[in-house]
């Protein structure tokens, strides 16, 4: 289908941009006479009623009748763009920070600038190097690099001509200074998401390469915030600071960092987003939950979800950290209610992977509370949605097994242990079957030559549950895992 992609763009905007748009185009409409609908709002409106359905060509042509479909779309599609790029919708301080409306408000600016030096007519001139101040000062202000520089050109080529040379220079060198300004801040941007994405999708670095990556952002930043006092520089310095003490396990210093910077970003409005500051003690609960201060840890979390939109990705990726520290401080009230919120969030925001995490979550705690029947009905919802992710789905398949040996269904323990055995040896050696899985699959098997029972006097048993005891191995148990419910400490528990 020709320009597809205008249907799927309309059918995803968000409810403020329907009302935003629907005005726009009632109001266009309005040229028509009274028995005839404007053809574009028509087809706005069919593609919004049926947002969740794939519309081809032929659902538009019953339902609207048109010579050229595809300059139909394409002519809705331009006043959709319009009306988004409207005063009143690109100020809503609802939808925008302070710093997007400031952004969007000067490049609507310098675009009035280049039209009107592209139509030139005398009694302009004043006009145009007042709106080009403006942009200057307000750009300065914000550290809006890209628009500063292009506004100085602007108004370096235009106003030279009848200030003479020596403006021109002076203009100049600001522009050669501004750029520098400008690199600097990408520079730290693309520092910051090489980390970024290392960490969290694709490890391209390894440890010493990653260390040895953000030393030397650090370096460079510090070099560039001391010649640009950019705020904006600032803050990723600031970021990669903690995240090289938290690699050193410094805890305590990146608790440091992130007070200091929280304290900067409300000083600074060129910098002050609510999500930044929301991101921020995001971490700081990460790092109290490090240090086992869980209480303090919870609260962070709390805090965090204030700055970010309720039902946001977001926010429900903090409500899952605020769930996890309670979880480790054993307040499972707390834990579950969490759950209740986590639960009840839109599934198109956090998919059904996520979904089956919070089921697994919520057996996870029925079994810390001993309510091991509750605890096998949710794992087996659980596991019917977690089909692909291998290090959850061997988490899943070992906490059945242990819900089995605690129900006393010893057949059903073994014979959930072979199927995992096999899962594991289909698998292969990989980053999702960690060191840790694999121990805990052998020392499952060796308490199975003894009906599952714990033999303290077993060698084999104590040196693995020694090893899967250690701190900073490859075997340790670590913070926001699958493994909520330490198999080790488990299996010592059941001593008798």
């Amino acid at each position: 289908m020709a320009n597809h992609h205008i249907i799927s763009f309309i059918q995803h905007l968000s409810p403020v941009e329907i009302r935003q748009v629907d005005d726009y185009l009632s109001k266009s409409s309005a040229l028509f006479s009274k028995d005839e609908e404007g053809k574009e709002l028509r087809l706005f409106k069919f593609l919004i009623s049926n947002k969740h359905k794939n519309i081809t060509e032929e659902d538009i042509n019953l339902e609207i009748q048109t010579a050229s479909l595809s300059h139909l779309k394409s002519n809705l599609f331009s006043k959709v763009l319009e009306a988004l790029t409207l005063d009143k919708y690109i100020h809503n301080s609802d939808v925008f920070s302070q710093n997007d409306i400031i952004n969007f408000s000067l490049r609507k600016k310098i675009l009035v600038c280049k039209i009107a030096l592209r139509t030139l007519n005398p009694g302009k001139f004043e006009t145009i190097i007042e709106l080009l101040n403006e942009i200057i000062e307000k750009a300065k202000d914000f550290e809006l690099y890209d628009i500063l520089v292009e506004a100085l050109n602007n108004k370096k080529y235009f106003q030279s001509p009848r200030s003479g040379s020596l403006d021109f220079e002076k203009i100049d060198k600001e522009i050669e200074y501004y750029q520098y300004c400008y690199k600097a801040v990408l520079n730290a941007t693309d520092n910051y998401y090489r980390l970024i994405l290392n960490n969290d999708f694709i490890k391209t670095l390894s440890e010493n390469e990653a260390n040895d990556h953000i030393i030397s952002s650090i370096r460079q930043m510090e070099a560039d915030y001391k010649k640009t006092k950019s705020e904006q520089v600032n803050y990723y310095l600031y970021i990669m600071r903690f995240a090289l003490a938290e690699r050193k396990k410094e805890y305590d210093q990146a608790i440091k960092y992130c007070n200091e910077l929280i304290v900067i970003l409300k000083k600074n409005k060129a910098i002050y987003r609510t999500e930044r500051l929301g991101f921020v003690h995001d971490n700081l609960s990460l790092y109290k939950t490090y240090l086992k201060k869980y209480g303090e840890a919870s609260k962070e979390a709390k805090e965090a979800q204030k700055y970010y939109i309720e039902n946001s990705f977001n926010h429900a990726v903090s409500k899952q950290h605020e769930f996890y520290v309670n979880f480790y401080n054993k307040n499972y009230h707390a834990a579950n209610k969490c759950l209740n919120e986590l639960l009840s969030h839109s599934r198109i925001d956090t998919g059904e992977f996520r979904r089956s995490k919070y089921v697994y979550f919520r057996a996870c705690a029925f079994f810390a509370e001993r309510d091991y029947k509750g605890a096998l009905t949710l794992l087996n919802e659980s596991l019917e949605i977690e089909k692909d992710k291998t290090r959850w789905n061997i988490s899943l398949r070992i906490l059945n097994i242990m819900i089995f040996i605690e129900m006393n269904k010893i057949n059903e323990a073994g014979n959930s242990l072979e199927s995992l055995r096999k899962y594991i040896e289909r698998t292969g050696k990989t980053d999702e079957v960690s060191a840790r899985n694999i121990m805990t699959v052998k020392l499952l098997r060796e308490i199975e030559k003894d009906g599952f029972e714990y033999n303290p006097n077993n060698k084999t048993v104590q040196k693995m549950i020694k090893d899967l005891s250690l701190v900073d191995s490859e075997l340790s148990l670590e913070y926001f895992s699958s493994e909520l419910i330490p198999f080790h400490e488990w299996l010592v528990s059941k001593k008798k």
